[in-house]
């Protein structure tokens, strides 16, 4: 099995946490007013989920291509990091919808990539 495999499922993984924060916290918030006050700024868990994100996905994309030379694939997930990077940059500066549309919109595609980065080490290492 390819290292590869590895870093796909874990950034997979933080995608899809990623998308479950962007879409759970407003209306949490929005439900809970005291969760508004105890919760705050959520930008140190953008910057983490960021600082997570990127070396996993580079890693995972970097080994992935090595083995399956897909360089579209791995152009999709750039994108993805840069729409991400985009929204958290963007943070507190946009409505709240814009940034979560740019957000969830980064996640999507991130994990889109990975999971075709995924399947493209599969098809060529099948045992």
């Amino acid at each position: 099995m390819s290292i590869s495999h590895y870093f796909d499922r874990i950034a997979i993984t933080l995608s899809g946490i990623c998308i479950v924060h962007c879409l759970a916290i407003p209306l949490l918030v929005a439900v809970l007013p005291v969760a508004a006050l105890s919760l705050g700024n959520d930008a140190h868990f953008h910057g983490w989920m960021l600082g997570l994100a990127v070396p996993t996905s580079l890693a995972g994309f970097y080994f992935g291509y090595r083995i399956h030379r897909k360089g579209n694939l791995v152009s999709l997930g750039l994108g993805g990091i840069v729409v991400l990077v985009v929204a958290f940059v963007g943070h507190g500066h946009w409505a709240e919808e814009i940034e979560i549309f740019v957000s969830v919109l980064g996640g999507l595609l991130l994990a889109v990539a990975h999971w075709m980065n995924l399947r493209g080490v599969r098809k060529i290492h099948s045992h």
